[in-house]
């Protein structure tokens, strides 16, 4: 992957070496992370910058470079059978400067190989995806100051019944941009909700306050935490081998998979600066982050300024799945008018080309930014069946009272296209697509319904003629293609696309029956809607 933010002070295809202390000079305020970088007289860098930093990856990178080592999948064992090593106890990696050989690791057996695994990469993977976790780790009881959990709260939302909300307190340095991330509510929610996950987070803070080591000039600590227990939990990485590859070091950590969730069904989330959008009239394009020009770049020495909301840029993804994924939505206190679907309109929608990680201080001097390299994997789409509620009993009608046949349903998330917002419900769940066969008097249509219930925009049942469609194949060869096209096109049907696809004649756009309740149809409507699907077929 292409990184397209740029460390300012870092040459092109700066390749990291080796990672050391963390460090901070006694007239300074944040903590810097020792590094060496291939060609760079430069050692070290911002500890907020971590979710960028793993062994051997490569920055401002000028074409896309994969990081050198070998590709390794493994399973972790129970932490029982962990054992504690340094870098150099491993033996593969030949970089001797800095304080890279006394760095501390994870070792144990996987699969008839003894795995050497850096402490500070299995943190970075697991909390360290976006800088906040990363400046939070370093402040004692950071989340407890900052959070509030509820459990059982009062709702009056009948669909979506909260069990947890979890609440951003006006303390918070939390970002809000951070919360638009269905994969960082996950995150956040299994450190608060998993007293196991949540010891090992405060563990951090735990050991360096016990072991910093201080002089007149500066502090130093290496890094050391406890992992919670990881037994199960599959990984994959990149690393150094033995020539008998029964020995591997790792660089760094790309996918954790099957983590594991408490069993909670719907979470949500306020913090005190979102602000709910009334929908109006017009579709808009659904919005944008708070984003910076193409070209960006990260003061590794600067402090953030408080006088912006926080932009979102992007690094490298650690893909992370969880055996459990709750419903997760934003909660809000207030609401106003909005217009064209952007939220926060008085925000810029740009910002300086420069931009700091760090936390806003009364030093700071350039915006900072939120960092985000978490990719959810979560497959949980059909947690949002209910949002179809209406049209399932429209089916159903037509079931009963007019002999239409139906198949199961597939419902699929709508994924993320450039910066639209399109594809997230205005309470930031995710907009789902439901996908329907149905027969009528021998013949087979495919239905497309997206849901809106939300209100925020207004899109017709799609119908495709499954006989013009099976010449040249399966609907889900096109599906992505599809969601592409419509959220790309201001959230409308891309008409032209379906006349090459099927033929002009062979698909249909069915309006919604006009409900008295924005998104709820009674069964006088739903039964009225029935009638008209029926003559369309």
């Amino acid at each position: 992957m292409k990184q397209v933010d740029r460390f300012k002070k870092l040459p092109d295809n700066a390749r990291i070496q080796a990672m050391g202390n963390l460090f901070k000079y006694s007239d300074r305020l944040t903590w810097d992370i020792g590094v060496r970088i291939e060609n760079s007289t430069r050692q070290a860098l911002k500890f907020s910058q971590l979710p960028y930093l793993s062994r051997q990856v490569v920055l401002n990178q000028t074409t896309a470079a994969i990081p050198p080592g070998f590709p390794l999948e493994f399973t972790l064992p129970d932490n029982a059978l962990w054992q504690m090593a340094t870098v150099k106890d491993c033996g593969l990696v030949k970089f001797k400067a800095g304080d890279e050989q006394s760095q501390n690791c994870f070792m144990f057996e996987s699969e008839d190989k003894t795995i050497y695994l850096p402490q500070l990469e299995l943190a970075r993977a697991l909390f360290f995806t976006n800088n906040y976790f990363a400046n939070a780790a370093l402040v004692n009881n950071a989340l407890d100051f900052e959070f509030d959990v509820e459990h059982n709260p009062s709702s009056d939302d009948e669909e979506f019944p909260l069990d947890v909300l979890i609440n951003a307190l006006p303390t918070t340095n939390c970002p809000k941009v951070l919360f638009d991330n269905e994969g960082f509510r996950y995150l956040l929610a299994w450190i608060l909700l998993d007293s196991d996950v949540k010891d090992s987070f405060e563990s951090i803070y735990r050991n360096f306050s016990q072991e910093l080591i201080k002089t007149d000039r500066f502090e130093r600590w290496t890094f050391r935490f406890d992992p919670p227990q990881l037994k199960g939990v599959k990984i994959a990485a990149r690393g150094w081998k033995s020539p008998d590859e029964n020995i591997w070091f790792i660089n760094r950590i790309e996918a954790l998979e099957n983590l594991s969730f408490p069993d909670i069904a719907d979470i949500g989330y306020f913090h005190p600066n979102f602000t709910e959008n009334k929908p109006s009239s017009s579709k808009g394009t659904g919005g944008t982050y708070p984003q910076l020009p193409t070209q960006r770049e990260i003061d590794e020495e600067s402090d953030g300024s408080s006088d912006n909301e926080s932009a979102l840029i992007f690094c490298d993804a650690t893909l992370i799945n969880f055996n459990n994924s709750p419903r997760t939505r934003k909660v809000y206190a207030k609401a106003k008018a909005k217009s064209g679907g952007k939220e926060d309109e008085e925000k810029p929608s740009t910002l300086s080309p420069e931009v700091s990680t760090d936390d806003s201080n009364s030093r700071g001097d350039i915006p900072r930014a939120t960092v985000d390299g978490l990719d959810d994997q979560a497959d949980n789409a059909n947690l949002y069946l209910n949002k179809f509620d209406s049209f399932f009993k429209m089916l159903e009608i037509l079931e009963k009272e007019h002999c239409v046949k139906q198949s199961k349903p597939v419902v699929r998330k709508l994924p993320e296209i450039g910066r639209s917002k399109s594809h997230l419900m205005t309470d930031w769940s995710p907009r789902c697509m439901a996908i329907v066969r149905i027969e009528h008097q021998g013949e087979g249509y495919l239905l497309l319904e997206v849901d809106t219930s939300d209100g925020r925009a207004s899109i017709a049942t799609k119908v495709i003629s499954a006989r013009a469609l099976q010449p040249i194949g399966l609907l889900r060869d096109f599906i992505p293609e599809i969601e592409r096209r419509l959220l790309s096109n201001q959230f409308s049907w891309p008409k032209k696309y379906f006349d090459e696809l099927v033929g002009e004649g062979n698909h249909k756009s069915v309006s919604h029956q006009q409900s008295m309740k924005d998104g709820q149809l009674n069964n006088s409507e739903v039964s009225r809607w029935a009638i008209r699907f029926k003559l369309v077929l």
